[in-house]
């Protein structure tokens, strides 16, 4: 059988796998081994079939039980229907099951092994969806959902193509934590939505970035990534400032806030104007700079530094702590997805929900985009 699948997303990207455990959820699946003498060994691992994958220096070991069933440069799993589907876990690391659908490709590469997830669009996408946006919303949520994560995609598929897959599972590319929940209004959503994307005035494919929570007040992307992106620039989001995720609060020792300003920025702590103004912090519009741009302290230098949900937030010095108080959760840029669930709420449809987030794209059908079988 062929790998005929439209994308390789890479699984447990950043996790350290030396040993997967699986589990066949539902139908059966072709197990192969591919020996690096040509010869692939085939053994058809009916529902319920467990197997564990272990690295032997270059190789791969697929153990049912204690029994070695054998080993090879290469471990492929290709499903008998549609929506067969395997459980993963990693047991060195975690108990927790990842599901996914299609086709998988296994191979070891840097002393870990390699999990490729062969998918088709669509399949991916009620996949980073369900992920990204998790159960309880309206459609007209999801379907802006759907059309931008697909659109981000088509625009990056190459992002890990040195590595050898498109893209993987994690935020940097788009949350890909498991397969469709089985929520026929996800499902139904992506449906929908099919091989529509976003794109500017010229044709090409609109910057779809996204976040959970903006704070009320969407991010330049310059602040984020030193650099403007046409289409994308700071507006008021009314939408979002009395959801979940909208405010949040830290305490930060004062001499550890101190020692960070001083051993990165040179911040002149014996300056009484400088310190005048650490005692009360006021981000108006979202300032890309702390106190003012001439201590060149970046907002969201900080925010990596104390791990904080945004850059986006207050500072008020209160005895030997820093109290900060923040607003959103993630870079800001783009789409705020506890907004789009409101504006979803309110009545307004996939197309305003995408219009109001991204001014100057259209929606349309995209000639690149795989065609339903």
């Amino acid at each position: 059988m062929v790998l005929a699948q439209n994308l390789r997303i890479r699984l447990y990207d950043g996790v350290a796998t030396k040993e997967l455990q699986c589990v066949v959820g539902t139908g059966e699946y072709l197990l192969e081994i591919h020996q690096s003498d040509g010869v692939i060994k085939s053994y058809l691992l009916p529902t319920f079939a467990q197997g564990r994958i272990k690295v032997n220096n270059s190789n791969l070991q697929f153990f049912q039980g204690a029994n070695l069933l054998g080993q090879g440069i290469k471990i492929t799993l290709i499903q008998g229907a549609k929506e067969d589907f395997i459980n993963w876990s990693v047991p060195l690391v975690s108990s927790k099951v990842r599901a996914y659908e299609s086709d998988f490709e296994l191979t070891v590469v840097k002393g870990q092994i390699q999990v490729i997830n062969h998918v088709d669009l669509d399949t991916y996408l009620e996949g980073v969806v369900s992920s990204e946006g998790g159960s309880g919303h309206q459609k007209a949520y999801y379907q802006a959902q759907a059309i931008i994560s697909r659109t981000y995609a088509l625009a990056y598929q190459n992002r890990h193509q040195k590595e050898g897959y498109a893209l993987c599972d994690r935020v940097h590319c788009q949350a890909y934590l498991h397969k469709r929940s089985g929520s026929a209004l996800i499902d139904s959503a992506v449906y929908q939505t099919h091989q529509m994307v976003l794109k500017d005035a010229s044709g090409k494919y609109f910057p779809t970035f996204f976040s959970a929570n903006c704070g009320g007040q969407t991010c330049p992307p310059q602040d984020v990534w030193n650099e403007p992106i046409s289409g994308l620039y700071s507006f008021v989001d009314t939408f979002c400032i009395h959801t979940k995720q909208a405010n949040w609060q830290k305490r930060i020792p004062l001499t550890t806030w101190l020692d960070f300003l001083t051993a990165n920025y040179d911040f002149p702590i014996a300056d009484s104007t400088a310190m005048a103004l650490l005692q009360d912090f006021q981000s108006i519009n979202r300032s890309a700079f702390y106190l003012h741009p001439v201590y060149g302290i970046p907002m969201r230098d900080l925010r990596q530094e104390f791990k904080l949900k945004s850059s986006f937030f207050n500072v008020v010095v209160s005895g030997q702590e820093v109290v900060l108080s923040g607003k959103g959760f993630g870079h800001g840029v783009g789409l705020c997805q506890e907004g789009a669930m409101q504006m979803a709420k309110k009545g307004y449809n996939a197309t305003q929900i995408l219009e109001f987030y991204y001014p100057g794209a259209v929606v349309v059908k995209d000639a690149h985009s795989p065609t339903k079988e």
